[in-house]
């Protein structure tokens, strides 16, 4: 569809008012690339040392500006998510937000314009649990007045594929890890260990654990921790993500849209929202919409720009763009408050298995 940002562009320089640099931005990168590549590797792709590479990472991840979280990928788990549309009393929309921010179940809570106030992604070990966790949790937390459920059937662009584009393709190249085997090759039938969900469960808060550091939180040898988080990444099973706070990325401004296409043409305009550089996350799910797009923009105006492109561009699918929010703040992304810049301010345990 369109070509993605220039690194040089007026919207990248900005971050450096705000304390980053084009070689922070390039070493997000790097890890959105890689996210337990070997500083060797990071400081030789950037041509600098990997003591200076490591350092200013730490100073980026002890700040909350920029964090590394591993959870299962929705493409190859057998959990049950969904959107979730929550309309709150407006005099307790803090105490729901942060009820529902510290609940393991929430992986991410957004606060919108428009029908609803918040909006959540949440999940649970199958439909059931999750139809009793929306009616007897969600439901029951005081302030909170209706919920819509918008079941995903499938996440054909996540956030873990978005990148900054601060590194030139050769440099992207030369970090690329191999890319993970088809289940049908592996073993498609191979329930996960709880081994391998404890791993999960760790790199949630931090996705460049140690091996030694892992093994000791897992409760397992290092040898079988290493078998482990092999399997995890060779399969696909685990996907890790490199954030940097939105307002640091050039492209401050957060929207979702709320799509609805023809179910034959669904596979098709899913293709090609994939190639929207603004595209951060794509959800078909069961329900009013079968598309719920979340977007990142660099200016408010872009909300209206963006929808006339799309409208533009995938006219000819009957895709039509039903519903439309502004995020007004995040609360919590995949697993980690936030505060109002948008920085990690802690992780919350993705663990749903206790």
């Amino acid at each position: 569809m369109r070509a993605g940002f220039d690194p040089a562009s007026r919207a990248q320089r900005s971050t450096t008012s705000v304390g980053l640099d084009e070689l922070d931005l390039a070493i997000v990168h790097a890890l959105q690339v890689q996210p337990r590549a070997p500083w060797t590797l990071i400081g030789e792709v950037l041509e600098i040392d990997p003591v200076t590479a490591a350092r200013r990472w730490a100073r980026l991840r002890d700040s909350g500006a920029a964090w590394i979280d591993g959870y299962l990928s929705p493409a190859h788990d057998t959990l049950a998510r969904a959107q979730l549309e929550i309309t709150v009393d407006g005099a307790r929309l803090a105490d729901v937000a942060n009820t529902l921010s510290n609940d393991p179940a929430v992986l991410s809570l957004k606060q919108t314009s428009g029908t609803r106030e918040l909006l959540a992604i949440v999940w649970a070990r199958d439909l059931d649990w999750l139809a009793e966790y929306v009616t007897e949790r969600v439901c029951r937390v005081p302030g909170v007045r209706t919920t819509r459920l918008h079941v995903i059937t499938a996440a054909p662009f996540e956030g873990s594929q978005w990148r900054l584009r601060a590194l030139s393709p050769a440099q992207v190249e030369r970090l690329r890890p191999a890319e993970p085997r088809s289940r049908t090759a592996a073993s498609p039938d191979e329930p996960l260990r709880p081994l391998e969900r404890r791993i999960a469960v760790a790199l949630g808060s931090d996705g460049r654990m140690p091996l030694a550091e892992l093994a000791t939180v897992v409760e397992s040898s290092v040898a079988t921790t290493r078998r482990g988080l092999g399997r995890l990444l060779r399969d696909g099973l685990l996907s890790l993500r490199c954030n940097l706070a939105r307002p640091l990325t050039g492209w401050p401004v957060s929207a979702v849209y709320f799509a609805s296409v023809p179910a034959e043409h669904l596979e098709t305009a899913a293709a090609a929202l994939r190639t929207l550089p603004e595209l951060r996350l794509c959800t078909m799910t069961a329900g009013p919409h079968n598309l719920i797009l979340d977007v990142w923009l660099r200016t408010l105006h872009d909300v209206h720009g963006l929808e006339a492109h799309l409208a533009r561009e995938l006219g000819h699918l009957r895709l039509r763009i039903t519903d439309r929010a502004v995020v007004l703040r995040t609360y919590k992304h995949v697993g980690r408050v936030l505060d109002r810049r948008g920085h990690s301010v802690r992780a919350v345990p993705t663990d749903l298995w206790d």
